[in-house]
């Protein structure tokens, strides 16, 4: 990543620590609940933990990641994983009306705007009609998030809501974001932030930027 003096093995292990595939078994059940069938597709898919989870429970599952790093280790501790080199700057390698469902996790925030724009426009051209893509990012008001080196374009819920709907998605779920936790991290204060939230959905109470959109 362009801007930061951290080398690429560095980024993983910050951002992954000591995440395995089991990690990601809450986000593959809501892709399971929102997704359709079919084949499903994962943007920006660093060490492929996304990618073995959906394989492990039988869902065909292609990632696609522009670290060799990322591949390399995916291939080691998955050896049958599909996992793909390519840049999201480019044309996404895969015929229109051919992926059901799409993940884009903790990976917008990373690229600029234009390329963000372009990824969501090439994400609804190869969706099938009703394929559904996920976005999670780090809202622009989570302070902690904000300040991170990589971090170079974050949204709002509503702004990210306008780019996807320019792009041509009908949003299907908006309100899936977790608060931010202005009063502490204590369980009450989290308790209070959500119910909070909850009663007054504001972006600026968001710590997320999460949608899910559907190709109409």
């Amino acid at each position: 990543m362009k801007g930061t003096n951290l080398h690429t093995n560095d980024l993983f292990r910050i951002d992954y620590g000591d995440r395995d595939w089991n990690w990601y078994r809450d986000l593959m059940s809501t892709c399971i609940r929102y997704g359709m069938p079919g084949k499903w597709l994962d943007l920006g898919a660093g060490l492929g933990l996304f990618v073995e989870c959906a394989n492990r429970f039988g869902i065909n599952c292609i990632g696609l990641e522009g670290s060799d790093y990322g591949i390399e280790i995916s291939r080691i501790r998955f050896p049958n994983i599909d996992m793909r080199k390519h840049f999201l700057e480019d044309e996404l390698p895969f015929e229109n009306d051919s992926i059901s469902t799409i993940m884009c996790y903790q990976v917008i925030e990373h690229l600029t705007s234009q390329t963000v724009t372009f990824l969501f426009k090439e994400s609804y051209r190869i969706l099938k009609e009703g394929g559904v893509l996920f976005v999670y990012s780090p809202s622009k008001y989570n302070r902690k998030e904000r300040l991170k080196e990589t971090h170079i374009n974050l949204y709002t819920n509503n702004k990210l809501i306008k780019k996807l709907t320019n792009s041509g998605f009908e949003i299907h779920e908006k309100n899936i974001n977790s608060p931010n936790l202005f009063l502490g991290t204590s369980r009450i204060s989290v308790y209070l932030m959500r119910v909070v939230y909850k009663l007054f959905p504001f972006s600026y109470l968001s710590a997320t930027a999460n949608c899910i959109a559907i190709k109409p």
